[in-house]
């Protein structure tokens, strides 16, 4: 199996973790920028460290507008990114961590990049290569295109004046461009170089495709971001070919109508549901837009049954509702599935969504932070659709939440059957961490408590949960929670 980790972490770019900014900035509990990103940096250092991830996914990274160019412009985005790969190859240098070199999406709409990180050498010796499936053409200035007759891929350029270094994304320093094994399910002919490859980006239709074309013949995705295609092929240590694996990085606009647009756009596209090969996985993550659950009941929404077409094709989300609770358990239920939070105002009323009130009684481990202040049933919205989905086969899926930490398991059984989470190699502690206990007068005791907050609503209790040492650092790290499976 190969651990993926996707994460939409919020306008990411170099300032998230590493900002050289000394300036006080309101909000950040009286430190600088510099001080506060260096915070950022070990939240999300904490998330992977316990995910142990062997591919890792960021969403939501800054692009600039690099039209007509494909590659991300050399802004926040991609410094943060190249910054992030140095952190992951310094942390586990054995791994050899590479990057996908970031290209942008974002046709007719905000444009973005993804980061696409994995780890060459995995467990017991096995290898993951990156095999496009497009190649690079040209320069900085070049396109990422599919093989083709006459097409020639080239390498990613060193740094220029002002550009970054690409080369070395895929190569890192000291080591040999590798060959993609022959038999890989893309670019698998045993002559081409894995650093002269590249995510794709335009993506042509199936047959009954109904929708308007590019004057180059893709789809045309308007205002929509577009799917981020990369493709891997895991061997074990004597080169056989294992498995390969496709994955689909999303991220939709979120205006009305857009996200669910979006997965009908997925439903033509020849990458998404053309046969698979004999060992390939298929697999859509990222952040929907969409609400997975039904707002009165816990069931599962219809949104993402468009993905599920057999024989043509059956896509499965694997963060799903095990039934529908309703009544008192529902949103204690709801909790366990929440992926996105809110904001954090601790002048008014929305101060109490960490502690329950003598009205509200706020259960493990909702909180009442899951959802969002602009958009009502906004609570589960990132999560990972796999093709095929292995009857009764555990795919280890969970919600990497930094408030509550990992498993979810203070309330046993978890109300109306949610899932716990994991198993995963370590536990993800919760972030917030109380320097002092306000009701019982001691310092030490963990937030949240156990199994359900207790009634707490003076000024200075609620100024303690919401500051920036407890749920204000991890709210400013990213607004979603990393979602994480075994595929």
């Amino acid at each position: 199996m190969t651990r993926v980790l996707f994460w939409n972490i919020q306008k990411f770019g170099v300032n998230k973790i590493n900002d050289p900014s000394f300036f006080y900035s309101a909000g950040h509990g009286g430190l600088t920028d510099n001080a506060a990103s260096l915070v950022r940096r070990t939240v999300v250092s904490n998330v992977l460290m316990a995910a142990n991830p062997d591919i890792l996914v960021v969403l939501e990274a800054s692009s600039g507008d690099s039209t007509p160019n494909m590659l991300a412009s050399n802004s926040g985005g991609m410094a943060g990114l190249i910054t992030m790969l140095g952190l992951l190859r310094a942390a586990a240098p054995a791994w050899g961590w590479r990057l996908v070199p970031p290209l942008r999406v974002g046709i007719g709409g905000r444009s973005e990049t993804v980061g696409v990180f994995y780890r060459g050498a995995l467990a017991g010796g096995d290898q993951l290569y990156f095999t496009g499936p497009n190649g690079w053409v040209g320069g900085w200035a070049g396109a990422s295109t599919a093989p083709g007759l006459g097409v020639f891929f080239n390498n990613y350029p060193a740094a220029g004046l002002f550009t970054p270094d690409l080369s070395t994304m895929l190569t890192p320093p000291g080591t040999l461009p590798r060959v993609v094994p022959a038999g890989a399910g893309h670019n698998g002919n045993g002559l081409m170089l894995e650093s002269t490859l590249a995510a794709r980006v335009n993506f042509l239709p199936s047959a009954a495709y109904p929708y308007p074309l590019t004057p180059a013949g893709f789809v045309d995705y308007g205002p929509f971001r577009q799917p981020y295609m990369t493709t891997f092929t895991r061997t074990n240590a004597a080169g056989a070919v294992l498995s390969d694996l496709a994955i689909f990085s999303v991220h939709p606009s979120p205006q009305d109508g857009l996200p669910a647009q979006f997965l009908a756009y997925l439903t033509y596209l020849r990458d998404v549901v053309a046969a698979r090969g004999l060992v390939e996985t298929r697999v859509i993550g990222g952040d929907f837009n969409l609400e997975l659950l039904d707002p009165l009941t816990g069931a599962n929404a219809p949104v993402y049954n468009i993905m599920n077409n057999p024989p043509n094709y059956a896509y499965q989300p694997l963060l799903s509702s095990p039934g529908a609770p309703g009544g008192a358990a529902l949103d204690a239920f709801k909790g366990y599935f929440g992926t996105h939070i809110r904001e954090n105002n601790s002048l008014d009323e929305a101060s109490l969504f960490l502690w329950s009130t003598a009205m509200v009684n706020s259960p493990y481990p909702g909180y009442g932070y899951i959802g969002s202040d602009f958009v009502v049933n906004f609570e589960s919205v990132d999560n990972i659709l796999v093709w095929p989905r292995v009857g009764g086969a555990a795919y280890g899926t969970t919600t990497m939440n930094t408030l509550t930490g990992v498993p979810f398991t203070q309330v046993v059984p978890t109300p109306g059957g949610a899932p716990a989470g994991g198993p995963l190699p370590a536990n993800l502690a919760s972030g917030m961490t109380n320097p002092f206990n306000w009701l019982a007068g001691v310092g030490g005791a963990a937030i949240p408590p156990a199994p359900n907050a207790p009634n707490g609503t003076t000024i200075g209790i609620r100024n303690n949960l919401t500051s920036w040492a407890n749920y204000g650092h991890l709210k400013n790290t990213s607004d979603h929670f990393a979602i994480v499976a075994d595929i």
